[in-house]
């Protein structure tokens, strides 16, 4: 069933307001990051602990003790995983700023959703 000149009008402008909007995306979500070298070595090393309690609980035929070994493995993994940090301002390397050496303009923040939802009633107004 063919769309109507109204509803393929308003996909095109979805279309259109998204692809505007993707870069805002995308570098809300990058950026510069630290990384907490410590807090991975620590989660690596949990890992392999959790691993091998699970190998031994394997050998014992103890489920309990697997489970355990489960547990402390994914607790290790989430250590690893979640040791970087987005870098503060002071952080960030020289070359991230502008030649003009002008710190980079604050965003807002407001979150997508909010963003959105004011665009449209913005549109549902006009």
């Amino acid at each position: 069933m063919p769309l109507s000149e109204q509803e393929q009008r308003l996909l095109d402008e979805m279309e259109r307001n998204l692809y505007k909007h993707e870069a805002d995306i995308v570098t809300t979500s990058s950026g510069p990051r630290t990384v907490n070298y410590t807090r991975v070595a620590l989660g690596i090393a949990l890992l392999a602990a959790g691993l091998a309690v699970v190998v031994v609980g394997v050998v014992v035929q103890i489920a309990l003790v697997g489970v355990a070994g489960f547990g402390l493995a994914v607790a290790g993994a989430m250590l690893a995983l979640t040791a970087s940090r987005p870098a503060e301002p002071g952080e960030q390397e020289a070359s991230s700023t502008p030649k003009g050496g002008a710190a980079p303009k604050a965003r807002s923040r407001s979150s997508l959703m909010e963003r959105l939802s004011e665009e449209w009633d913005k549109r549902q107004q006009q």
